[in-house]
């Protein structure tokens, strides 16, 4: 076990932060915790790093205690590394010493050479921070947290600066080079889609509570409840009654009763044709938006307000009669 959690709480005053957080990382894990903003998600990764303490509970990292009612390890004799949100360069100090100023960190090591390459570094090295950009300043951060080769890396939105062409490759490479030194990951991150395309594993946090676990895949096909499902993008949160063979359903407070979530994609506008293993509903477009690679259109029922997601081609026009069917 490379990471595990037992119980940790933490309050600042009257507020609590963190309530009874449990969860383990295999070695070789990219897990990404995710959450509304206030969730706890930067204070769990900070006291993890050792640079909070807990209130209770237990931290084993590589097999080792660093934290429990007796102890807390100070950062520096943890063995994990942390990149922060704002990148925590040092001003005075160029590129490539930021790079290599942690402990047992390597100028010739062949795997830093590799990350200074595919982050495009190389031209940067004898430049100070405030001389290059904000997503420059970004990748320095995370090459220089793999240079001392960590058992845990841990990152607090690692990809917030970087433009969508950048992310997208810095994803992929990032990916790469986790899998080849099995270096384990936890990661924070507001983008979704970081989670889904980085992530193994994934920690719903809400108020300080572990909300769901899981891989993206079956969080994202099988929420435990309203906030995990809008959470992993837009859905529709119907009552069970309208999908009765949905393989999935929750109790949905809001509703008062069993519910599921549909994604728009997963509603099939149906023909006369079409309907004959089919349970249709009768619906008006009261909306309609282009969004390049879909069309969005919003279907007003007798009961329902759905979001419906349609190839871009489909044409459709606001005040359509159309049926459709949720035969998930």
């Amino acid at each position: 076990m490379m990471l595990s959690l037992k119980n940790i709480s933490k309050k600042y005053d009257d507020t609590t932060i963190l309530e009874d957080i449990s969860f383990t990382c295999e070695k070789g894990d990219i897990v990404g915790l995710i959450g509304s903003s206030g969730s706890g998600k930067t204070t769990l990764l900070r006291i993890i790093s050792g640079l909070e303490t807990p209130d209770s509970g237990t931290i084993k990292l590589n097999n080792e205690m660093v934290n429990d009612k007796l102890l807390c390890k100070s950062p520096e004799k943890r063995d994990c590394s942390l990149v922060f949100q704002d990148f925590a360069l040092f001003p005075n100090m160029t590129i490539s010493d930021n790079i290599f100023f942690g402990k047992g960190s390597i100028k010739n090591n062949e795997l830093i050479q590799e990350l200074i390459k595919f982050c495009d570094l190389e031209n940067l090295l004898d430049r100070y921070p405030h001389e290059i950009s904000g997503g420059e300043q970004q990748r320095v951060a995370l090459v220089r947290a793999l240079s001392i080769n960590p058992s845990l890396l841990l990152l607090d939105e690692p990809l917030s600066h970087l433009d969508n062409d950048l992310k997208q490759n810095i994803r992929n490479e990032l990916i790469k080079i986790f899998e080849k030194v099995k270096t384990t990951t936890l990661f924070v991150s507001h983008d979704i889609e970081d989670a889904m395309t980085m992530a193994n594993k994934v920690v719903v946090l809400k108020d300080g509570l572990v909300e769901q676990k899981g891989s993206p895949s079956d969080i994202y096909s099988r929420p435990l409840n309203r906030y995990v499902a809008k959470l992993f993008g837009k859905t529709n949160i119907v009552a069970a009654s309208h999908a009765p063979k949905s393989y999935h359903r929750f109790f949905d407070e809001f509703l008062n009763e069993d519910a599921v979530s549909i994604r728009p994609h997963q509603i099939e506008l149906v023909t006369s044709k079409s309907l004959k293993y089919k349970t249709a509903i009768d619906g008006k477009i009261i909306s309609k938006k282009f969004y390049g690679s879909f069309q969005e259109i919003i279907v007003k029922s007798e009961e329902l307000s759905l979001a419906i997601h349609l190839e871009p081609e489909r044409k459709i026009k606001i005040g359509d009669k159309i049926k459709f069917c949720m035969d998930l």
